[in-house]
């Protein structure tokens, strides 16, 4: 943790007693992994605060790259009651001012901005400001995306600047960051919730590996309808591997009989853990039929943060929950499985924290003064040079 030599926690101090709502600004757009995460830092934070969600979305450079298949999390969050107040800001710099100030009021204790390197988040120093002016404990969470990513969190210095916490995805931007910052500048801390950097060991090329029911002809046919779908120019870059327990010879001929079904392999045997881990291991994204609540595969999907596509046929799984790299396609219809499956491997660099990891985040950020979680790396404090 890299703290202010003048403040020993680095956060102002001030009378509570009357402050005990959160604000959480951020993305909104629940199409976009920005806005996904957004979504799920709420939720979290409100199981121990009333919280006011403010939903930033500026120009049209947050979509790109970032569009995803209807989304498990949000599907999830959509059956169940929710006392969150969403608030929408304005486009306009001087009215989103305004809005800041109204809805940081005297009853806000913490006000959190999510930023995403990359897109416009400039809106972030005001933000701030404007907490900081009302006495608001501000917080600034930043994504730290693969290591491929141009853009850092340490280039977000000049907008995070006047913060009282800064938290980061690993140890390497904190440190970046906390040298553009200085030794006058806020606390900032390393949290794995906010790390997406890439999964290590993953396979060249795009791996799908999907699980499916034992002995369905209709959920096979779907997904290399699907697999089908994909252009004849780019197939050498893609294999699928199918796991499903299955009889007789009708499943290898429907295999032997598709378009790419020399890029297609079929496991019929029953997977040992460690083959299991292996598979995911060696997988760019998964494809689960219908999971259960013990489906070993989800389960070891979330454990390697891949992207996941759950082919459904009826209702929202149980599994999932908070896991916001899950995506939800319709088996009754291959060009939705075939879209899911296209936006998962667009999201193959990036590895998706447990729904543990975000509510550990969610402590962090509603009680910023407390002693950082096992999850939060402290690291020493760094002088600018």
């Amino acid at each position: 943790m890299f703290r202010r030599s003048d403040e020993p926690m680095g956060l102002s101090q001030r009378n509570d007693a009357d402050r005990t709502s959160v604000v959480v600004a951020g993305p909104g757009r629940a199409t976009t992994i920005p806005g996904i995460i957004v979504s799920e830092i709420v939720h979290a934070v409100s199981l121990t605060a009333p919280v006011t969600r403010i939903e930033v979305d500026l120009g049209l450079d947050y979509t790109v790259g970032l569009h995803r298949a209807p989304s498990l999390a949000v599907a999830h969050r959509a059956e169940s009651p929710s006392t969150v107040q969403s608030r929408r800001a304005p486009d306009s710099a001087r009215f989103r001012a305004q809005a800041f100030r109204e809805w940081l009021g005297a009853d806000v204790k913490t006000a959190i901005a999510y930023a995403w390197p990359g897109i416009d988040n400039s809106w972030i120093k005001p933000f701030v400001q404007i907490s900081k002016g009302a006495g608001i404990t501000s917080v600034v969470a930043i994504a730290s995306l693969p290591r491929s990513t141009l853009v850092r969190p340490s280039h977000l210095s000049d907008v995070v600047g006047r913060a009282d916490l800064v938290l980061v995805g690993d140890e390497a931007d904190a440190l970046g960051l906390s040298r553009s910052l200085g030794s006058s500048g806020p606390v900032v801390e390393a949290h794995e919730a906010l790390s997406l950097s890439s999964r290590d060991g993953r396979g060249s090329g795009h791996q799908i590996t999907a699980f499916l029911r034992r002995g369905s002809t209709s959920t096979l046919s779907s997904l290399l309808a699907a697999f089908d779908a994909i252009p004849e120019a780019w197939i050498d870059d893609y294999h699928l591997q199918v796991v499903m327990r299955h009889a007789g010879q009708i499943f290898p001929e429907m295999i032997a009989n598709s378009y790419h079904g020399d890029h297609v392999r079929l496991i019929g045997e029953d997977l040992s853990r460690p083959s299991l881990e292996d598979l995911c291991a060696a997988s760019s994204v998964l494809g689960v039929a219908d999971p259960t609540v013990d489906s070993r595969a989800f389960s070891a999907a979330m454990d390697f943060g891949i992207a996941t596509v759950v082919l459904s046929s009826s209702t929202v799984p149980e599994v999932g929950k908070g896991y916001v790299g899950g995506l939800l396609a319709d088996l009754a219809h291959p060009a939705s499985v075939h879209v899911a499956l296209r936006h998962a491997l667009r999201l193959a660099e990036l590895s998706f924290p447990s729904p543990d990891a975000w509510d550990e985040l969610a402590l962090r950020l509603s009680d910023p003064r407390r002693t950082p979680a096992p999850a939060t790396r402290l690291l020493q404090p760094v002088a600018t040079r």
